[in-house]
C-alpha cells in the first residue's frame, strides 16, 4: 500500500521513505493514498448481511461467449514492452483495479489485519509504518473474482526483478498510463464494458480513460481518489507544491506522477460519460502531527481540502458518496468488504 501523506503533503516523502524501506518485505507502500471513507469493522460486518454494499457472494456470474482463464504474469503490449497483470474470475462486466502511486496488483490482495489496533486509531496510522497487512481471501481482488471477472496490474517501476512491467522514465504523464491500460486490456482480449475501480492517483487514470474511451466504460468506483477538481479547492501555490511532491521519486518509491499535467489533460478531454458511479472517502484524518517540521501547514493540501474535492467529484459524477468508512486513505485495506460491496452495486447496475 502507499503512504498518502508522502504525496499529499510537501516534505513528507523524506520522512516516510526510511519507514517504507524498513517494511517493504511485508508490505509495499507508495507515496500517495488519497481517497474516501471506510466503515468500522463491526459496521462493515453488519453491512455484509443487509446493506447494498455487502460484498458477499450471491448468484453465479453471468456466462460469457469466450473462455476466461486466470492470468498471472506479463503480457506483451508491443513496442518491446510488457505489463504485469493478474486476472481471475468469470463473467461480465470486467472489473479493472487501478492502484495508487507506487502500488500495484498485490495491494488489492491484502487487508489490514482485522484484529490490528490501527483500526481503532482516531487518525490514519497506516502510512507511517503502523498496522499489519496480510494476504486474505477477503481482500478486494479475490472477493470480486467470486462474482465477476476482475483484473489488476502493475504500472512501470512498481516492482523490480523478473516478470515485471517494463520500466520507463519517471516522472511520467497520465496519458502514458491510459495508453498502457488500453494496451493490456486489448492484448488480453478482455471485452468491454469495464467497471474501473480506482484508488488515489488511479482516479485520474480512470477519469481520463473514461473520457477518451467512453464506449468501453460501464461504471466507476472511486476510492479516495485524486481528482482534477482539486484545482478549484486550493491555491495555485499549494497545487504546485503538491504536484512537485508527487513527481518526486526515491529508491523506495520509483514511480513519479505529474498531477497538474494530468488535470490539464482531463480538462481538455471530452466530457465524462453518464455511467453508474460510487465515490468513497476516508474519514480518519491524516496524521499531520507526525510530519517533519519543514512541512508547513499553511503550504499543504489539507485533509479538509481533500474531502471537499471528493464531495465535488461525487456531485460531478452524479454518484453516491460514501463518507462513513472508519478508514484512512487505504479504504480497501481497512474495510475491504465496503469497497467490494460498492463494486458489486455498480456491477449489478451495469448488468
Amino acid at each position: 500500500m502507499s503512504a498518502p501523506l508522502a504525496d499529499l503533503v510537501p516534505g513528507a516523502v523524506r520522512a516516510l521513505d526510511a519507514r517504507m524501506a524498513s517494511t517493504s518485505a511485508s508490505r509495499r507502500r507508495g507515496p500517495i493514498r488519497v481517497c474516501v471513507v471506510a466503515a468500522a469493522v463491526a459496521a462493515v460486518a453488519a453491512c455484509s448481511s443487509s446493506s447494498r454494499y455487502s460484498g458477499g457472494d450471491t448468484a453465479a456470474p453471468p456466462p460469457t461467449t469466450r473462455a476466461q482463464h486466470d492470468i498471472s504474469g506479463t503480457v506483451d503490449v508491443g513496442g518491446g514492452r510488457k505489463i504485469y497483470v493478474e486476472c481471475r474470475g468469470q463473467g461480465s462486466p470486467t472489473v479493472v483495479l487501478i492502484a495508487g502511486k507506487g502500488n500495484g496488483a498485490e495491494d488489492w490482495q491484502q487487508v489490514l489485519d482485522p484484529a490490528d489496533p490501527v483500526h481503532n486509531a482516531p487518525g490514519d496510522d497506516l502510512p507511517f509504518g503502523m498496522g499489519k497487512l496480510e494476504r486474505s481471501d477477503d481482500a478486494v481482488l479475490p472477493s470480486v473474482a467470486r462474482f465477476t471477472r476482475v483484473c489488476a496490474y502493475d504500472r512501470p517501476d512498481i516492482r523490480v526483478g523478473d516478470d515485471v512491467t517494463t520500466p520507463r522514465s519517471q516522472p511520467h504523464t497520465v496519458d502514458e498510463d491510459v495508453s498502457d491500460l488500453h494496451a493490456f486490456l486489448s492484448a488480453l482480449g478482455e471485452p468491454a464494458p469495464y467497471v474501473l475501480v480506482a484508488h488515489s492517483y488511479g482516479g485520474v487514470i480512470a477519469t481520463l480513460y473514461a473520457r477518451t474511451h467512453p464506449e468501453q466504460v460501464g461504471g466507476l468506483v472511486m476510492v479516495d481518489t485524486v481528482t482534477q477538481l482539486m484545482e478549484g479547492v486550493v491555491s495555485a501555490d499549494k497545487l504546485a507544491k503538491w504536484d512537485a511532491t508527487n513527481a518526486t521519486t526515491s529508491p523506495e518509491v520509483r514511480e513519479g506522477v505529474q498531477l497538474i499535467d494530468a488535470f490539464a489533460q482531463i480538462n481538455a478531454a471530452p466530457p465524462m460519460p453518464a455511467v453508474p458511479a460510487i465515490v468513497l472517502s476516508a474519514d480518519k484524518p491524516w496524521r499531520s502531527d507526525l510530519l517533519p517540521p519543514e512541512a508547513k501547514a499553511d503550504e499543504m493540501v489539507t485533509f479538509a481540502d481533500w474531502l471537499t474535492a471528493l464531495d465535488r467529484l461525487a456531485t460531478d459524477l452524479g454518484a453516491e458518496h460514501i463518507t462513513e468508512t472508519n478508514s484512512g486513505h487505504d479504504i480497501y485495506l481497512y474495510s475491504p468488504a465496503l469497497v467490494v460491496g460498492a463494486i458489486r452495486a455498480v456491477v449489478d447496475d451495469v448488468r
